[in-house]
C-alpha cells in the first residue's frame, strides 16, 4: 500500500488525473515534476505529461504501456485509482502538494546552509532560500467576463497609490507596491537628501528601510533631523546647537518616533543580500542609495554585465515580493561637455554603466541643477523620465542646504491673470506641468 502520509497529497492528484484524463492540461500549468518527491510518483507523472505533450490520451492504459506494461505498474496505477474516489479536490491537493514540495527544499537549503563553509557559499544559498519562499508559481488566466469583473470590483472606489510627500509628483507618479523606482542624479544634486525625505514620508504608513552603501547612518540621522526640526546642518555638525535649536529636535521627537523607519548602513552588501535582510525585517519598502555600490553576485563579466545583474536582483525583490524598491543611481556626464556650469539635461541613457537599469525600471527620476553655473543658488528640476503608468514631465524644486529640505517652487502669477474660458476644466499637465515646446526654465518665485 502506498504510504498515508506526506504521499497522500501527490496520490491523489495523480489518482485525480488518471480517473479524469481532461484534467491534464490545467495540471501541467499548475504542478512540475519536481514537486513529486517518491520517485514512483514522479515517474507517472512524467510519463502522463511526455503522453499529453506528444498528442496523445493519458489513460491508465497508456500510462501503464510508456512505464513499461508490466504488473508492478499495473497494481501500483490501480492502487492509485482506489485510493482517490473523487478527482473534484485534485486543485486542493495540488497547492497541498506544491507547498510539502517547497519545504523539503527549504529543508534541504537549511541543512546546506548549516553545513556551508565559506560567506559566499551562505550568501548564495541564502538567496536561493529566500527565492524558494518568495516564488509564484502557475499560469494565470482571465477571460473576458472575468476581466470586466475585476474591473468593476477594482475600481468600484478610488485607488491609494503610494505618495512621495509632493503634490505635483503624486499626482504624476503612480507607484504601487512592487515597483522599481529609480533615482538619479548627477553628484551633489541632492538625491540622497531627496530621497531619505521621500522615505520618511512614506513611513508614516510603511515599513521602511534605507540602505545606505555611502553614507554611514549617523551623518543621514544629522541631515534628516536638520529637514525636520528646522536646524541648519552645519549647527549640527559642529555640535553647537544652541538652546531654541535643541527645542525645535525635542518639539519634533514625538512625530520622529511615529515613523517606521530604520537608517541602515549596507556598504559590502549585495542585492540579494539586501533582499535577504529586508525579508527578514518585513520592510515594505526599501531605499537603497546607491545601486552602483552593490556587491556584484560575480567579477568574472565586466561592468556593464556586474550592474545589469544588480538591476535584474533589484527588479527581482521589488516585483517578487510586492516590495517599492527605490534605487539611486548615478548619472554619467560622458562626453558631453567639460564644463560644469551649463545646463545639460540628462537622459536615461545617462544612468550609469547599463542600459539594462532603464529596461528594469518602473518609472526613473532624474534630479539635476538647472543652474549648474550657481550650485548653492540653483532650483533642482525633477525630471520624470519614465512612468509606465503616468505621464512624463518635469517640476521644479527649491532646495535648502542648510537644512536639507526641497519644497515646491512655482511660477511667480500676475496680478491680473487673463480669464479662462468658461465650462473648461485644465488638465493637470496645464495645472501642474510644463509644456515641451515651451522654455522648461521660466524666470521663477519661490514660495
Amino acid at each position: 500500500m502506498v504510504a498515508q502520509d506526506k504521499l497522500s497529497a501527490q496520490v491523489a492528484v495523480l489518482g485525480s488525473l488518471l480517473i479524469e484524463p481532461d484534467l491534464v492540461g490545467e495540471a501541467l500549468g499548475k504542478v512540475r515534476e519536481e514537486d513529486f518527491t517518491d520517485p514512483r510518483c514522479r515517474m507517472v507523472f512524467a510519463a502522463i505529461r511526455a503522453i499529453f505533450t506528444e498528442g496523445g490520451t493519458p489513460d491508465p492504459q497508456h500510462v501503464r504501456d510508456r512505464l513499461g506494461g508490466d504488473g508492478e505498474w499495473t497494481q501500483y496505477l490501480l492502487e492509485l485509482m482506489e485510493l482517490t474516489p473523487t478527482a473534484a479536490n485534485i486543485w486542493a491537493y495540488a497547492g497541498l502538494m506544491r507547498e510539502q514540495a517547497r519545504m523539503a527544499r527549504v529543508q534541504e537549503l537549511a541543512g546546506a546552509l548549516l553545513a556551508a563553509g565559506t560567506s559566499d557559499e551562505v550568501r548564495t544559498l541564502t538567496a536561493q532560500l529566500n527565492g524558494l519562499l518568495t516564488q509564484r508559481r502557475g499560469i494565470q488566466r482571465m477571460n473576458m467576463q472575468e476581466m470586466l469583473e475585476s474591473f468593476f470590483h477594482r475600481h468600484s472606489h478610488p485607488h491609494r497609490y503610494l505618495t512621495w510627500g509632493i503634490d505635483k509628483l503624486d499626482q504624476r507618479l503612480y507607484a504601487d507596491p512592487g515597483d522599481l523606482v529609480v533615482l538619479g542624479g548627477y553628484p551633489s544634486a541632492g538625491k540622497t537628501a531627496l530621497a531619505v525625505s521621500f522615505a520618511y514620508h512614506q513611513a508614516a504608513e510603511h515599513r521602511v528601510g534605507f540602505y545606505s552603501l555611502e553614507t554611514n547612518r549617523y551623518k543621514l540621522a544629522d541631515r534628516l533631523i536638520a529637514n525636520l526640526a528646522g536646524v541648519e546642518l552645519s549647527a549640527i555638525k559642529h555640535g553647537a546647537l544652541s538652546e531654541k535649536q535643541w527645542e525645535q529636535v525635542a518639539q519634533e521627537s514625538k512625530r520622529i518616533l511615529q515613523r517606521d523607519l530604520t537608517l541602515i548602513e549596507a556598504s559590502g552588501m549585495s542585492a540579494r543580500d539586501i533582499q535577504a535582510d529586508a525579508l527578514a525585517h518585513r520592510y515594505e519598502m526599501v531605499y537603497i542609495d546607491y545601486l552602483q555600490l552593490l556587491e556584484p553576485e560575480s567579477r568574472r563579466v565586466n561592468r556593464t554585465e556586474q550592474v545589469s545583474g544588480i538591476s535584474r536582483d533589484l527588479q527581482r525583490l521589488a516585483h517578487g515580493n510586492g516590495i517599492l524598491v527605490v534605487a539611486l543611481s548615478q548619472l554619467s556626464r560622458q562626453e558631453k561637455t567639460r564644463d560644469e556650469s551649463k545646463l545639460i539635461e540628462p537622459t536615461m541613457s545617462d544612468l550609469r554603466e547599463s542600459g539594462q537599469i532603464e529596461q528594469d525600471a518602473d518609472a526613473i527620476l532624474l534630479l539635476y541643477l538647472e543652474e549648474p553655473g550657481r550650485p548653492d543658488r540653483s532650483r533642482r528640476v525633477l525630471k520624470v523620465a519614465k512612468n509606465k503608468e503616468g505621464e512624463r514631465g518635469k517640476l521644479l524644486l527649491a532646495f535648502d542646504g542648510a537644512l536639507q529640505r526641497f519644497r515646491p517652487s512655482v511660477i511667480e502669477q500676475s496680478a491680473q491673470p487673463p480669464p479662462k474660458p468658461k465650462n473648461r476644466q485644465m488638465s493637470f499637465a496645464e495645472r501642474f506641468w510644463e509644456p515641451p515646446e515651451e522654455d522648461p526654465f521660466p524666470e521663477t518665485q519661490e514660495v
